[in-house]
């Protein structure tokens, strides 16, 4: 640095105008910062992958989907299957072979106008035979007429044989035993086709209604002669109810009086001995509210005394061959179908079902 009083040299005034003329260095801090801001990282500097499945739920989702297919196909199923049962009526065995049954009443009207139809020319046929013998007759016949008593008594004997099934007589011929027939027609059907009726009610006194069973003697005589018996002499007391069972059958018992065999004048007969039965006599598939008891009962007697039998709701066709069916009813089914409503799966009855009266019609 020069003084006022020092005259200035060359070398100073050289020094001097070298300094006015020298660059301005930039700041150093700025350039510090440039090269931060220009500066790049060796390692990976992209963003971190984030799973979409975690973050949004999807996975669960996609399970609960399936999970929930699953379940419509499993409750498909199981409608389908309901809608099979109830077309063919919960029958018993496979539901494959068995032909749908309808719950309408228009199939049981069609038989029923059917078997009219079949018995409107059965009297036909035999009002043309009738008629084709009194011509005959009276062709070969004197001039002296016919009692009106022969004549009728003919007319019975042909509505007897016509009601009755065609091999009635040809069982009798060969069981190989000497049965005389009742020759009235009346007296006649009384022996082979009796009626009785039962009088069903509850325990506090109510009345469920009149059941009119119609038996067959041929399918077991036994069995329908201790029917008979209790009936005729009115005692309600001896039927029970046992179990019912909803849409298959109620099951009752009727006591034996073995122990007054010895005292009565017509004692009754011995239950607990094999029986003759016949099985093919009444069809459970045909009919609904089949009286019937087993078949081992009656091959081996009934343990006890007591006649266990059942009274079905609807046509069993599994029971063909495996039950003695020995009567049917011809009035009162409704009766009879009311009575599903006291009754449970395993057979407990809500509420106890009792006879209040019996009778020979």
């Amino acid at each position: 640095m020069l003084h006022h009083n020092t005259v200035p040299t060359t070398s100073s005034l050289r020094l001097l105008r070298g300094r006015g003329h020298r660059r301005p260095q930039p700041n150093r801090f700025q350039e510090h910062l440039q090269r931060l801001e220009r500066a790049t990282s060796r390692v990976d500097q992209r963003p971190p992958r984030l799973q979409a499945l975690q973050l949004n739920g999807l996975g669960p989702l996609s399970q609960d989907a399936r999970i929930f297919l699953q379940r419509t196909n499993e409750n498909a199923h199981l409608l389908l299957n309901l809608s099979r049962i109830m077309r063919t009526g919960g029958s018993v065995g496979h539901l494959d072979d068995r032909s749908p049954k309808s719950l309408s009443s228009l199939p049981h009207m069609m038989r029923r106008v059917e078997e009219l139809q079949r018995q409107n020319d059965c009297i036909g046929r035999r009002l043309m035979s009738i008629h084709a013998r009194r011509r005959r007759r009276r062709r070969e016949s004197d001039d002296h007429p016919r009692p009106d008593a022969e004549l009728s008594q003919e007319l019975s004997q042909i509505t007897t044989q016509s009601y009755l099934p065609d091999s009635m007589s040809d069982v009798f011929r060969d069981s190989g035993c000497a049965l005389k027939l009742p020759a009235d027609s009346g007296e006649l059907l009384r022996l082979l086709r009796p009626r009785i009726v039962l009088y069903f009610g509850l325990m506090d006194g109510r009345s469920l209604g009149r059941v009119v069973l119609q038996l067959y003697t041929e399918a077991a005589p036994l069995v329908v002669l201790q029917f008979i018996r209790t009936c005729q002499r009115q005692r309600p007391h001896e039927f029970a109810v046992r179990r019912v069972f909803p849409n298959l059958w109620l099951e009752g018992y009727l006591l034996g009086c073995n122990k007054q065999r010895e005292l009565s004048a017509d004692p009754p007969p011995l239950l607990r001995d094999p029986m003759e039965f016949d099985t093919r006599v009444l069809s459970h598939e045909r009919h609904n509210c089949v009286l019937s008891c087993s078949k081992e009962y009656c091959v081996h007697g009934f343990p006890g005394g007591a006649i266990n039998f059942s009274i079905s709701f609807k046509p069993l066709p599994a029971a063909n061959g495996q039950r003695v069916a020995f009567g049917r009813v011809v009035r009162g089914a409704k009766v009879i179908a009311s009575m599903q409503l006291y009754g449970t799966k395993n057979g407990k009855m809500i509420r106890p079902l009792v006879i209040t009266h019996c009778d020979v019609l």
